[in-house]
């Protein structure tokens, strides 16, 4: 079992090497440390599900640690899954290991379809803003227009996992839409085309790279800055016009896909 010196000992000494002082070597966070031996030890069956988790101050006192850094290690424990903390009631054990991520395959419109009722999108925001420049780069959309945006969380159905902190933009002749929004098995594009007589022709996803911005992190309960993939997507209808876009952020390691190519014969 790793000890106080394991986690923090080597990065206070002083090192001398010919009279000058040799650099640090650099080391993960101490929060980070200690989580991967608690998890190592949940993972282990030391702490069997349901049973108490050692408090703050009974961590702080065997690894010597600052609350702090005890408290960090505990959030992230709780954001994946392992722990349940609710003030007043203690820490519970409610996993060994973190549960599965959540993964999907999308190879046509109609995935997309069941990928909404595959996941529960909880709102947050909404309102109507109007785009500026830097936006409307990220959205691909003109500058100064005008947009219904609905703004939440994505979780996987029937389970706590948080996929996702979703935007959603509806192009402004569309806004009606918003006195439309009370059944939660559709997702907002199924919603328009059906209230306003079209059809879906075309949908362009993209997916990029980016640090998960804070604000986005607390609510999916995952650290800020840290790898997360953006998915953008616009949808078109069938007169060309492009009526819907969204944004979501995914935590890098919820965020599986799978794409099957086959050679044609």
């Amino acid at each position: 079992m790793s000890t106080a010196k394991s986690y923090c000992g080597s990065d206070r000494q002083t090192y001398k090497l010919r009279g000058m002082n040799k650099p640090p070597r650099i080391k993960r966070p101490l929060y980070k440390e200690l989580r991967d031996t608690l998890a190592a030890e949940l993972a282990s069956g030391v702490y069997p599900i349901g049973s108490r988790f050692p408090t703050e101050q009974d961590l702080c006192k065997r690894y010597k640690l600052g609350r702090h850094t005890v408290r960090e290690a505990l959030r992230l424990l709780q954001a994946a899954g392992l722990l349940s903390r609710q003030a007043g009631a203690g820490t519970t054990v409610i996993a060994l290991t973190p549960p599965a991520t959540y993964s999907y395959r999308i190879d046509s419109i109609d995935d997309l379809t069941r990928y909404a009722q595959a996941t529960a999108f909880i709102k947050k925001q909404e309102g109507m803003v109007t785009v500026r420049e830097a936006l409307a780069r990220t959205l691909g959309t003109d500058a100064g227009s005008r947009w219904l945006r609905f703004a939440g969380v994505r979780h996987a159905v029937n389970e706590e996992l948080r996929v996702a902190w979703t935007e959603i933009y509806v192009a402004e002749p569309y806004i009606a839409v918003r006195d439309n929004t009370q059944n939660a098995t559709k997702a907002i594009y199924q919603k328009i085309t059906e209230q306003f007589g079209f059809s879906i022709a075309r949908v362009e996803r993209q997916i990029v790279a980016v640090p998960m911005p804070a604000d986005m992190a607390t609510a999916l309960l995952c650290e800020p800055g840290t790898p997360a993939l953006m998915e953008r997507r616009r949808y078109w209808s069938n007169e060309g016009v492009l009526f819907e876009v969204s944004l979501s952020f995914h935590p890098g390691d919820r965020f599986p896909q799978t794409i099957m190519v086959e050679r044609e014969t």
